[in-house]
């Protein structure tokens, strides 16, 4: 994604604390605007004092970043500069957000350039949430990767209540977790990456079983919504739960959907849990073919766990709600004969009688395909859908739950924990 053109304003104090914070190679800085230019250090940048502030930069660039005096940012508003290019920033606390009423009166939050409604209820909490990752990504922007470790064991036992210790990892969820900082290599990167592991697939099992793509786009604006059909879905690559189902273009509320796509686009994945791979992740936008399994309300996924390049368990979700609610979601493990296992997660216990449950009608064909997906890796969860009669491939997740979620069945985290073998480590990424 192309790094954002900015015009920094501020004092020369508050410059030069911007430019030792991390974050700020997420942009191109191409002017800096103070009154004290000439106590600022700079190469290659243009400096602007305020009394001779060309107006037509505000064309030019991206964003202006405010280090300093907020009123400053009213002055530029007043004078024409969208709402979306104004960011504050400060030495304390980092990334600032501001709100300014809408002309029906309702509320808007900016926050990075992003646009939010202003809420009272339970929706207002995704922007509490974006702001909550973006400040941590500046946190360990400015950590070294050696530190990200004692971080991850700090947070795994304020989260399970015993300590991690990362030279000693036996159970399941342990060794996820050391695989979340010393196996996020390259190749992950890319096959985590729902756009480019689209050319992995092609390769090793075939394009027919691809859910066919309709458009890929950096820019939310480029999407050109009347060459789309009907139906179609719209994701991030980047991440997971980054989907928009579009079931009728005509009831589709573009502005709701920028929104949150662009707060998706701006997030790091691999911030909110160590999950490093992500991070090398370019994002982008995705238009699939919406898929649908006859009358069925939903299509079947299988998600096969992969140890070491064998498929063992394979994983069926039922109780899904329309809206997407998770609240009476079931999951049933199997093992490679179709019988039910012990596996159960503490969070989404199994369904009464999964004995009931019939295998997919290409069960031996999907565990083919995970083989050859998950070939030389130490552990992988590739999904397939199974719908009219052919497989389509669905994603490969390497830290399934961040390896955050407990077991309801006792001793099964010791279980999958034995059934992983680690690999050689490898340096950690800088987030």
């Amino acid at each position: 994604m192309r790094r954002k053109k900015i015009l920094v304003h501020g004092t020369a104090d508050t410059i030069r604390k911007f430019f030792d914070d991390a974050i700020s190679r997420d942009f191109e800085i191409v002017a800096l605007l103070s009154d004290e230019p000439e106590k600022i250090p700079a190469v290659n940048l243009e400096i602007l004092a305020p009394k001779n502030f060309p107006a037509f930069i505000l064309k030019l660039v991206d964003a202006i970043i405010f280090t300093a005096d907020k009123s400053a940012v009213e002055y530029f508003y007043r004078r024409g500069l969208a709402p979306k290019k104004i960011i504050l920033w400060d030495a304390k606390h980092g990334w600032q957000s501001f709100n300014l009423r809408n002309s029906d009166g309702s509320q808007l939050t900016y926050f990075c350039g992003l646009e939010f409604v202003n809420r009272a209820d339970a929706k207002n909490r995704f922007l509490d949430l974006t702001v909550r990752r973006i400040q941590r990504k500046r946190h360990y922007r400015n950590m070294p990767p050696t530190k990200y470790a004692e971080l991850l064991a700090q947070e795994f036992q304020l989260r399970t209540g015993y300590p991690l210790d990362f030279d000693n990892v036996r159970t399941f969820t342990e060794k996820l977790q050391w695989i979340k900082i010393f196996d996020a290599t390259p190749l992950k990167s890319r096959l985590a990456d729902k756009y480019l592991v689209r050319n992995f697939v092609a390769e090793k099992i075939g394009a027919d079983y691809l859910i066919p793509l309709l458009g890929v786009w950096d820019d939310f604006d480029a999407i050109n919504f009347d060459a789309l059909p009907k139906k179609f879905v719209l994701k991030c690559n980047h991440g997971s739960a980054m989907n928009i189902i579009v079931r009728d273009k005509s009831k589709f509320n573009v502005n709701v959907a920028r929104r949150r796509i662009n707060a998706w686009l701006a997030m790091d994945y691999a911030v909110p849990c160590l999950e490093l791979h992500y991070t090398r992740i370019e994002p982008k936008i995705l238009a699939e073919k919406f898929m649908s399994d006859g009358d069925n309300p939903d299509i079947d996924n299988y998600k096969f766990w992969c140890f070491n390049g064998e498929p063992l368990h394979c994983a069926v979700e039922s109780g899904r709600a329309a809206d997407g609610s998770l609240a009476n979601l079931r999951i049933d493990f199997f093992n490679m004969h179709w019988a039910p296992t012990i596996v159960e997660r503490n969070d989404h216990p199994r369904s009464a009688h999964p004995e009931n449950i019939p295998p997919p009608k290409n069960f031996a064909l999907m565990k083919k395909f995970a083989a050859a997906l998950a070939k030389g890796f130490a552990f992988v969860r590739v999904d397939f859908y199974e719908i009219d009669g052919h497989v389509y491939f669905g994603e490969m997740t390497f830290t399934p739950g961040a390896g955050n979620f407990r077991y309801k069945s006792e001793g099964t985290d010791e279980y999958l924990g034995k059934l992983l073998k680690l690999p050689a480590p490898t340096p950690p990424p800088q987030i």
